[in-house]
Formats: structure tokens, C-alpha cells, sequence
């Protein structure tokens, strides 16, 4: 089932929002962790029904109704209660590449929707940062332009990230963690400067809701 919702899926989604994919590595030659700037409620089936092997978080609002619920379950998608602070989904994710084989978590470093290019580097969470240590599973930025049904959506895929020097005595060291923060969302800069130049024409605009219009800290 969960085939041929991925099919369908990439169908349906690939061709609303016109779905160009650039610099796309060979993601099954082992396991990553893809980080994209977060833009719209649709960035997560957009990425979800471009990749295979592919786990994602999703905030626990989003299982509230009951189909919504039945089908997140069923592409085994991990609830994430953001007003928890036990670190749940952080241990969920660790968990999933225990057993090594080659399979990719998404997650989005800023944590909710908002315009990276107003970002300051608070916005930037260090939850995927800290999986990537510990697992030494290298992250892969991606570039996201906001979906708009019937535009082309650019995907940039950026080169891996490891996380060098942030474990000591088999701890991450966090506050050695904000380099690769700061580093992260420099790359996705530089992809969005690339998707610029892959089609020669400008990123369209960010339409966001009131709500997310503020979230920049």
C-alpha cells in the first residue's frame, strides 16, 4: 500500500506543483539526513513523494483529524509534540538507523514555517545537527522553493554535511553543534543563489500566512 501511495503521490504532487529536482545525489548508496528550508504545508509531500526509503516529522496538529491521521500512519510518519521538550522524536530518529541500512530522515531545522533569508540563527534548531552526530549520518541541504500549484517548484539537493568534532567521550558536544547551524543555512543561501541560475529567473516571492510571517527568531 505504501507503494502505491508513493506512486500516486508523485503523480498527483509532482505535476500540481511542477516538481524540477537539481543536483539530485544518489541517495541509495547510503543513509541521510535531508534538511530543506521550510516554506509551505506543502514541503513535506513534496519531498515525501520525491524520495524513497524516506521517514519525516510532523507536527502532532497535523494527526488531529482522523484520516489525515490514518494516512500519516501509513507512510510511517513521526508525530512530533513541539511543546515537548523530552527529545522523543530525536531518540525516534537515532533509532531508525541503528539498523544500517541505507534509508533517509527528513526534518526541517527551522522547526516551523518561516523565510530563511530573515532568519537569524536562533530560528535554526539544533535537533538534526544532534541526530547526524550521533549517528555519524551525514545531512544533505536542500534548497525548497515554496510550492505553487501549477509553477515550477525548484528542489536543490546541496553536498553532505558531517558533523567533524561535535562527539567527545561518546557525547555531542552541543555548543560545538552552532557552526554546522550557521553552516547549514549558508549552503541552502547558496543553492537558492544556484536554482536562480539553473532556470534564470528569479525565486518567486514568499506568500506567508500571518503566522509565519514573524517567525524569524
Amino acid at each position: 500500500m505504501g507503494k502505491a501511495l508513493k506512486i500516486i503521490g508523485r503523480f498527483i504532487i509532482g505535476n500540481l506543483y511542477r516538481v524540477k529536482e537539481y543536483n539530485k545525489p544518489n541517495l541509495s548508496d547510503g543513509s541521510y539526513i535531508l534538511c530543506p528550508n521550510h516554506v509551505s504545508d506543502a514541503d513535506g509531500p513534496v519531498m515525501w513523494t520525491h524520495n524513497e526509503n524516506i521517514r519525516i516529522l510532523a507536527k502532532k496538529e497535523c494527526f488531529q483529524h482522523k484520516f489525515m491521521a490514518v494516512f500519516l500512519n501509513m507512510i510511517d510518519v513521526v508525530k512530533v509534540d513541539r511543546d515537548s521538550h523530552n527529545g522523543a522524536e530525536l531518540l525516534q530518529a537515532i533509532d531508525y538507523f541503528k539498523d544500517g541500512k541505507n534509508k533517509l530522515f527528513m526534518l526541517f531545522p527551522q522547526g516551523t514555517i518561516s523565510d530563511l533569508n530573515k532568519n537569524k540563527l536562533s530560528r535554526i534548531k539544533s535537533g538534526a545537527f544532534f541526530i547526524s552526530a550521533k549517528t555519524n549520518v551525514p545531512i544533505i541541504p536542500v534548497f525548497l522553493e515554496q510550492p505553487r500549484p501549477f509553477r515550477r517548484t525548484r528542489v536543490v539537493y546541496g553536498r553532505p554535511m558531517y558533523m567533524e568534532g561535535t562527539v567527545v567521550d561518546g557525547k555531542v558536544d552541543k555548543k560545538s553543534l552552532e557552526k554546522y547551524r550557521l553552516q547549514w543555512q549558508q549552503e541552502v543561501f547558496k543553492l537558492q543563489d544556484m536554482a536562480v541560475k539553473f532556470e534564470n529567473r528569479p525565486i518567486r516571492k514568499l506568500k506567508l500566512k500571518p503566522k509565519h510571517q514573524n517567525n524569524n527568531e
